[in-house]
C-alpha cells in the first residue's frame, strides 16, 4: 500500500497553522486587520456552505473549509489565553520595562493559536480521506436537480 504525501493528515495539517502565521501578523499589527483577518475566514466558511468554489477540486475546497474552522478555533484559544494572561498580570501600564518583546509577542501568539488549529486540522483531515467526495458531490447534484422551482425544498401542502 503506497502511502499518497498529498493527502497526508500531519503534512496537511501544517495549512492551518501557514493561514494563522497570516492571522498572527494582521492580529498583532491592529484590531481592525484582525478584524479583516476574521471576517475574511469566516467569508471563506460562507463561500463553503453556499458551494461556491473557490478552488479547483472538491478534496482542495474541503481542506480549505477545514483550514478556515481550524483557525476560528485557533483565534478563539489564543483570544482565551490572552483573556487568562490579562487577569494574571494586568494590562502592563509600566512604560519602563516590558516583560516580552514584540518578537516575542508574536511568536507567542502564533504558537498559542496554530497549536489548537494544527491538531485539529489533522483529525479533521484524517476524517475527510475517509470519505468519498465524488459520490456526495453526484448526489447533491442530483437532489438540485430533483427540487422544483430552483429554491429550497417545500413541504407538501396536499394532504391538509
Amino acid at each position: 500500500m503506497a502511502v499518497n504525501i498529498y493527502r497526508n493528515p500531519f503534512i496537511l495539517g501544517l495549512w492551518a497553522p501557514t493561514y494563522l502565521l497570516i492571522g498572527t501578523v494582521a492580529i498583532t499589527n491592529d484590531f481592525l486587520m484582525g478584524a479583516m483577518f476574521i471576517m475574511a475566514t469566516l467569508g471563506l466558511l460562507g463561500a463553503y456552505v453556499t458551494e461556491f468554489p473557490i478552488l479547483n477540486g472538491l478534496y482542495k475546497n474541503e481542506l480549505l473549509h477545514k483550514v478556515a474552522v481550524s483557525s476560528l478555533l485557533g483565534i478563539l484559544f489564543g483570544l482565551v489565553l490572552w483573556a487568562i494572561s490579562m487577569m494574571f498580570i494586568g494590562t502592563g501600564d509600566e512604560a519602563d520595562s516590558a516583560p516580552i518583546s514584540p518578537a516575542g509577542k508574536f511568536f507567542a501568539t502564533w504558537i498559542a493559536m496554530s497549536l489548537p488549529a494544527y491538531l485539529l486540522m489533522v483529525y479533521q483531515v484524517n476524517s475527510l480521506n475517509k470519505r468519498d467526495l465524488e459520490e456526495e458531490d453526484r448526489i447533491r447534484t442530483e437532489k438540485k436537480k430533483n427540487r422544483k422551482s430552483g429554491g429550497p425544498p417545500m413541504k407538501s401542502t396536499g394532504g391538509f
